[in-house]
Protein backbone atom coordinates (compact mmCIF):
# COMPACT_ATOMS: atom_id res chain seq x y z
CA UNK A 1 0.00 0.00 0.00
CA UNK A 2 3.21 2.27 -0.30
CA UNK A 3 1.29 4.85 -2.95
CA UNK A 4 -1.78 5.18 -1.58
CA UNK A 5 -0.08 5.23 2.09
CA UNK A 6 1.63 8.69 0.99
CA UNK A 7 -1.35 10.04 -0.70
CA UNK A 8 -3.12 9.34 2.73
CA UNK A 9 -0.58 10.98 4.82
CA UNK A 10 -0.26 13.77 2.44
CA UNK A 11 -4.00 14.38 2.92
CA UNK A 12 -3.94 13.51 6.39
CA UNK A 13 -1.04 16.55 6.86
CA UNK A 14 -2.95 19.22 4.23
CA UNK A 15 -6.07 18.77 6.81
CA UNK A 16 -4.49 19.00 9.71
CA UNK A 17 -2.40 22.34 8.73
CA UNK A 18 -6.24 23.46 8.08
CA UNK A 19 -7.65 25.94 10.58
CA UNK A 20 -11.55 25.96 10.88
CA UNK A 21 -15.09 23.33 10.94
CA UNK A 22 -14.22 20.42 8.66
CA UNK A 23 -17.08 19.18 6.34
CA UNK A 24 -17.66 16.16 4.39
CA UNK A 25 -19.98 15.09 2.01
CA UNK A 26 -23.03 12.37 3.85
CA UNK A 27 -23.42 10.58 0.64
CA UNK A 28 -20.97 8.76 -2.24
CA UNK A 29 -20.84 11.38 -4.84
CA UNK A 30 -18.12 10.83 -7.92
CA UNK A 31 -15.66 13.54 -7.06
CA UNK A 32 -15.68 14.96 -11.07
CA UNK A 33 -19.90 15.41 -10.48
CA UNK A 34 -18.92 17.45 -6.85
CA UNK A 35 -16.58 19.27 -9.11
CA UNK A 36 -18.82 20.16 -12.02
CA UNK A 37 -21.10 21.77 -8.99
CA UNK A 38 -18.69 23.86 -7.31
CA UNK A 39 -17.40 25.26 -10.70
CA UNK A 40 -20.93 26.10 -11.60
CA UNK A 41 -21.88 27.53 -7.94
CA UNK A 42 -18.94 29.94 -8.35
CA UNK A 43 -19.71 31.19 -11.95
CA UNK A 44 -23.37 31.76 -10.40
CA UNK A 45 -22.24 33.67 -7.55
CA UNK A 46 -19.87 35.51 -9.64
CA UNK A 47 -22.25 36.23 -12.89
CA UNK A 48 -25.32 35.82 -11.49
CA UNK A 49 -28.71 36.83 -13.04
CA UNK A 50 -30.77 39.77 -11.91
CA UNK A 51 -33.18 37.62 -9.64
CA UNK A 52 -33.90 36.96 -6.16
CA UNK A 53 -34.08 34.39 -3.71
CA UNK A 54 -38.41 34.51 -3.54
CA UNK A 55 -37.46 33.97 -7.65
CA UNK A 56 -35.40 31.38 -7.35
CA UNK A 57 -37.38 29.35 -4.58
CA UNK A 58 -40.43 29.65 -6.20
CA UNK A 59 -38.73 28.25 -9.52
CA UNK A 60 -37.27 25.28 -7.27
CA UNK A 61 -40.79 24.50 -6.13
CA UNK A 62 -42.37 24.83 -9.74
CA UNK A 63 -43.79 21.51 -11.31
CA UNK A 64 -43.07 22.91 -14.35
CA UNK A 65 -39.41 24.27 -14.02
CA UNK A 66 -36.90 22.66 -16.73
CA UNK A 67 -34.21 20.44 -15.54
CA UNK A 68 -31.63 23.48 -16.45
CA UNK A 69 -34.00 26.02 -14.19
CA UNK A 70 -34.11 23.70 -11.34
CA UNK A 71 -30.01 23.70 -11.66
CA UNK A 72 -29.56 27.16 -11.95
CA UNK A 73 -32.05 28.03 -8.60
CA UNK A 74 -30.37 24.82 -6.14
CA UNK A 75 -27.27 26.88 -7.07
CA UNK A 76 -28.25 30.16 -6.51
CA UNK A 77 -30.02 29.12 -2.98
CA UNK A 78 -27.02 27.39 -1.50
CA UNK A 79 -24.80 30.71 -2.53
CA UNK A 80 -27.07 33.16 -1.48
CA UNK A 81 -26.66 32.36 2.64
CA UNK A 82 -30.15 33.15 3.44
CA UNK A 83 -32.03 30.87 6.38
CA UNK A 84 -35.33 30.34 4.35
CA UNK A 85 -33.46 29.46 0.86
CA UNK A 86 -31.70 26.53 3.42
CA UNK A 87 -34.63 25.43 4.57
CA UNK A 88 -35.91 25.06 1.00
CA UNK A 89 -33.31 23.30 -0.52
CA UNK A 90 -33.45 21.15 2.79
CA UNK A 91 -37.27 20.25 1.81
CA UNK A 92 -36.40 20.14 -1.91
CA UNK A 93 -33.64 16.99 -1.62
CA UNK A 94 -35.61 14.87 0.52
CA UNK A 95 -38.27 14.98 -1.76
CA UNK A 96 -36.12 15.25 -5.12
CA UNK A 97 -33.10 13.09 -3.87
CA UNK A 98 -30.51 13.59 -6.35
CA UNK A 99 -26.34 14.51 -6.37
CA UNK A 100 -26.90 17.89 -7.47
CA UNK A 101 -29.20 18.64 -4.70
CA UNK A 102 -27.24 17.00 -1.96
CA UNK A 103 -24.37 18.55 -3.04
CA UNK A 104 -26.27 22.06 -3.24
CA UNK A 105 -27.59 21.46 0.20
CA UNK A 106 -24.37 21.06 2.11
CA UNK A 107 -22.99 24.30 0.29
CA UNK A 108 -25.81 25.70 1.83
CA UNK A 109 -25.43 24.70 4.99
CA UNK A 110 -21.56 25.75 5.10
CA UNK A 111 -22.41 29.20 3.51
CA UNK A 112 -25.05 29.80 6.32
CA UNK A 113 -22.89 28.61 9.40
CA UNK A 114 -20.01 30.89 7.80
CA UNK A 115 -22.20 33.77 8.01
CA UNK A 116 -24.23 33.02 11.39
CA UNK A 117 -20.77 32.02 13.67
CA UNK A 118 -18.07 33.68 11.87
CA UNK A 119 -15.93 30.60 12.00
CA UNK A 120 -14.02 29.53 8.72
CA UNK A 121 -16.04 26.20 7.46
CA UNK A 122 -14.38 23.76 5.44
CA UNK A 123 -15.64 21.37 2.54
CA UNK A 124 -13.74 18.38 1.78
CA UNK A 125 -14.44 16.87 -1.30
CA UNK A 126 -13.87 12.58 -1.87
CA UNK A 127 -15.93 10.57 -3.78
CA UNK A 128 -16.85 8.04 -0.78
CA UNK A 129 -17.57 11.45 1.42
CA UNK A 130 -17.82 10.83 5.21
CA UNK A 131 -19.98 11.58 8.56
CA UNK A 132 -19.47 13.86 11.15
CA UNK A 133 -15.78 14.84 11.39
CA UNK A 134 -14.68 10.85 10.17
CA UNK A 135 -13.99 10.15 6.10
CA UNK A 136 -15.66 7.14 4.39
CA UNK A 137 -12.93 4.57 2.99
CA UNK A 138 -12.77 1.14 1.02
CA UNK A 139 -10.25 -1.48 1.59
CA UNK A 140 -9.87 -4.16 -0.12
CA UNK A 141 -7.62 -7.37 1.11
CA UNK A 142 -7.23 -11.47 -0.23
CA UNK A 143 -5.62 -14.54 0.94
CA UNK A 144 -1.82 -15.84 0.71
CA UNK A 145 -2.40 -17.52 -2.56
CA UNK A 146 -5.48 -16.91 -3.31
CA UNK A 147 -6.19 -19.58 -1.02
CA UNK A 148 -10.01 -20.10 0.06
CA UNK A 149 -10.74 -18.96 3.75
CA UNK A 150 -12.11 -21.52 6.16
CA UNK A 151 -15.22 -20.65 7.88
CA UNK A 152 -13.17 -19.85 11.63
CA UNK A 153 -11.09 -17.88 9.26
CA UNK A 154 -13.86 -15.97 8.21
CA UNK A 155 -14.98 -15.16 11.62
CA UNK A 156 -11.93 -14.32 12.85
CA UNK A 157 -11.32 -11.83 10.05
CA UNK A 158 -15.05 -9.77 11.07
CA UNK A 159 -14.23 -9.95 14.34
CA UNK A 160 -10.68 -8.53 14.12
CA UNK A 161 -11.64 -5.68 11.78
CA UNK A 162 -14.65 -4.55 13.51
CA UNK A 163 -12.15 -4.47 17.02
CA UNK A 164 -9.55 -2.53 15.09
CA UNK A 165 -12.06 0.05 13.50
CA UNK A 166 -13.74 0.63 16.48
CA UNK A 167 -10.63 1.16 18.77
CA UNK A 168 -9.95 4.09 17.19
CA UNK A 169 -13.18 5.59 17.19
CA UNK A 170 -14.33 4.57 14.14
CA UNK A 171 -17.57 2.60 12.36
CA UNK A 172 -18.14 -0.62 10.25
CA UNK A 173 -20.77 -0.01 7.75
CA UNK A 174 -19.92 -3.08 5.81
CA UNK A 175 -18.02 -6.13 5.18
CA UNK A 176 -18.17 -8.40 2.49
CA UNK A 177 -16.06 -11.53 2.72
CA UNK A 178 -15.46 -14.22 -0.07
CA UNK A 179 -13.74 -17.11 -0.68
CA UNK A 180 -10.75 -15.42 -0.93
CA UNK A 181 -10.91 -11.61 -0.58
CA UNK A 182 -12.45 -9.41 1.90
CA UNK A 183 -13.91 -5.68 1.41
CA UNK A 184 -14.50 -3.06 3.93
CA UNK A 185 -16.31 0.18 4.01
CA UNK A 186 -16.02 1.96 6.87
CA UNK A 187 -15.37 5.59 8.82
CA UNK A 188 -12.69 6.70 10.83
CA UNK A 189 -11.47 10.31 11.68
CA UNK A 190 -8.54 11.68 9.14
CA UNK A 191 -6.03 12.05 11.98
CA UNK A 192 -6.19 7.87 11.73
CA UNK A 193 -2.86 5.83 10.66
CA UNK A 194 -5.26 3.46 8.47
CA UNK A 195 -2.43 1.81 7.16
CA UNK A 196 -1.15 0.63 10.82
CA UNK A 197 -4.44 0.10 11.82
CA UNK A 198 -4.80 -2.73 9.21
CA UNK A 199 -1.68 -4.12 9.61
CA UNK A 200 -2.50 -4.97 13.11
CA UNK A 201 -5.22 -6.50 11.68
CA UNK A 202 -3.55 -8.80 8.96
CA UNK A 203 -0.74 -9.77 11.90
CA UNK A 204 -3.17 -10.32 14.23
CA UNK A 205 -5.43 -12.44 12.37
CA UNK A 206 -1.90 -14.47 10.58
CA UNK A 207 -1.23 -15.80 14.10
CA UNK A 208 -3.73 -18.31 13.58
CA UNK A 209 -2.07 -19.32 9.89
CA UNK A 210 -0.45 -16.95 8.35
CA UNK A 211 -3.82 -16.66 5.59
CA UNK A 212 -4.29 -13.07 4.84
CA UNK A 213 -1.78 -11.30 2.18
CA UNK A 214 0.41 -8.59 3.38
CA UNK A 215 -0.84 -6.41 0.77
CA UNK A 216 -3.74 -4.43 0.82
CA UNK A 217 -5.49 -1.71 -0.82
CA UNK A 218 -7.34 1.93 0.84
CA UNK A 219 -9.25 4.56 -1.12
CA UNK A 220 -12.20 7.28 -0.43
CA UNK A 221 -12.36 7.76 -4.14
CA UNK A 222 -15.17 4.74 -4.63
CA UNK A 223 -16.30 1.13 -3.46
CA UNK A 224 -14.50 -1.58 -5.05
CA UNK A 225 -17.40 -3.26 -7.84
CA UNK A 226 -16.99 -6.87 -8.68
CA UNK A 227 -15.31 -6.29 -11.38
CA UNK A 228 -12.52 -3.46 -8.91
CA UNK A 229 -11.79 -7.17 -7.34
CA UNK A 230 -12.00 -10.10 -9.98
CA UNK A 231 -9.28 -7.59 -11.50
CA UNK A 232 -6.94 -7.29 -8.40
CA UNK A 233 -7.11 -11.07 -7.99
CA UNK A 234 -6.02 -11.45 -11.07
CA UNK A 235 -3.02 -9.45 -10.64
Amino acid sequence: MTRDDDILKGLQQSLGGLKGQLHFMDTSIPVEKQMEYFRYAENVRNNSRPTSVEEQINVLLSSESSPIELKYALAYLAVSGDVKAFRVIESYSKEHPNEWAAIALMQAKITLETELSGEKHIFISTGLGGKGDKLRFAALFKSNYLRTFSNYQKDLIAKETLYAIEQQGGEMEKITIGENYFSILFLVHISVSVKSMFENVINECNQYGDFIDNGFIVTNVKAFSEDDIKRELNK
